[in-house]
C-alpha cells in the first residue's frame, strides 16, 4: 500500500462519532453499553437479503454491457468488472456496520477486500445497475443510468430497516457510455466523509461502509489509486430511492 492509501488506512469511526457528538451536544449515556451487548452481530454470509427492487420491477432481458438504449426495464443484471491487483482495505465505518447488524470483526477477514472490490462474489447478492433518466443543463437528457455503480441488493436488519448495498467504481455497465466506470481515491474519500457529516447534521443521505483500493491506476488529471466505495441507501418512506425515469416509464406504459 502506498503512502496515500496508508494515510486513510484507519477507521473513520472517530470522525463519525465526533460529528455525531457535536450535533447532539450531549453524551450518549450508560444505556449505550446495554444496547451494545444486545446488538445483532452477523457474518457477511448471514446478512438478511431481500431483493424487492428486482422482484417487483421489470428487468432488462439482455446482459451485454456495451452502451445501448434499455427499454421497458428498470435495471440490468451484471457483475462487477473492475480489474484488481492486491486490493487493500483502506477505511471503514463501524457505526454503519452496526446499522446492518454486521459484526465488526468481519472487517478483519482476509477476503474482505476481495468481496468489496468486486473481485469475489458476496453470498446472497444479485448485482445490477439501475436504469433512469433526468435533466441536465435544463434539458431532458433521456436515459442515464448507473454508469459506475452496481447495486448488490437490499438488506433487512433486525429492526426491519431496509438498506440498499451498492459498490461505486465497480466497472462498466450498459449505462457507462464512454466512461470507464471507475472511481478515484481522492474524490471517494471526500464522498465518504461528507456523507457521514451530512448524516450527523440530520440530512438524509447515503452512508459509506468501507473504502477499498484495487491496487490499479486510472488516468484522470493524474495517476491515482482506483478505489471501490461502498454506499448504503436507506429510505424510511419507500423500499428504495426511486429515480425519476421509473415514474415516467410507468406513466407512459
Amino acid at each position: 500500500m502506498d503512502s496515500s492509501s496508508a494515510g486513510v488506512a484507519v477507521s473513520v469511526d472517530s470522525v463519525a462519532n465526533d460529528l455525531k457528538n457535536q450535533s447532539l451536544g450531549s453524551d450518549r449515556g450508560d444505556s449505550d453499553d446495554d444496547n451494545h451487548s444486545k446488538r445483532v452481530r452477523l457474518k457477511l454470509e448471514d446478512l438478511n437479503w431481500d431483493h424487492s427492487f428486482i422482484r417487483e420491477l421489470p428487468g432488462d432481458r439482455r446482459t451485454d454491457l456495451f452502451p445501448r438504449e434499455v427499454l421497458h426495464a428498470c435495471y440490468t443484471k451484471l457483475l462487477p468488472s473492475t480489474d484488481v491487483d492486491n486490493p487493500q482495505h483502506a477505511a471503514w465505518s463501524e457505526p454503519v456496520a452496526e446499522l446492518l447488524d454486521l459484526d465488526h470483526t468481519e472487517f478483519e477477514r482476509p477476503d474482505f477486500p476481495l468481496l468489496f472490490s468486486g473481485a469475489s462474489s458476496l453470498v446472497g447478492a444479485i448485482p445490477y445497475a439501475q436504469c433512469y433518466g433526468g435533466h441536465q443543463f435544463g434539458m431532458w437528457a433521456g436515459q442515464l443510468g448507473d454508469g459506475r455503480a452496481i447495486t448488490l441488493g437490499e438488506i433487512l436488519n433486525s429492526k426491519s430497516e431496509r438498506w440498499e448495498l451498492q459498490l461505486k467504481g465497480a466497472g462498466k455497465s450498459s449505462y457507462s457510455q464512454s466512461a470507464d466506470g471507475l472511481a478515484v481515491l481522492c474524490s471517494s474519500i471526500g464522498e465518504f466523509l461528507c456523507s457521514e457529516a451530512m448524516h450527523s447534521l440530520g440530512i438524509p443521505t447515503t452512508r459509506a461502509l468501507c473504502l477499498v483500493t484495487t491496487g490499479k491506476l486510472v488516468t484522470r488529471d493524474m495517476f491515482t489509486k482506483v478505489p471501490i466505495i461502498l454506499n448504503w441507501f436507506f429510505s424510511s418512506a419507500s423500499h428504495l430511492f426511486m429515480r425519476f425515469k421509473f415514474h415516467v416509464e410507468c406513466y407512459e406504459d
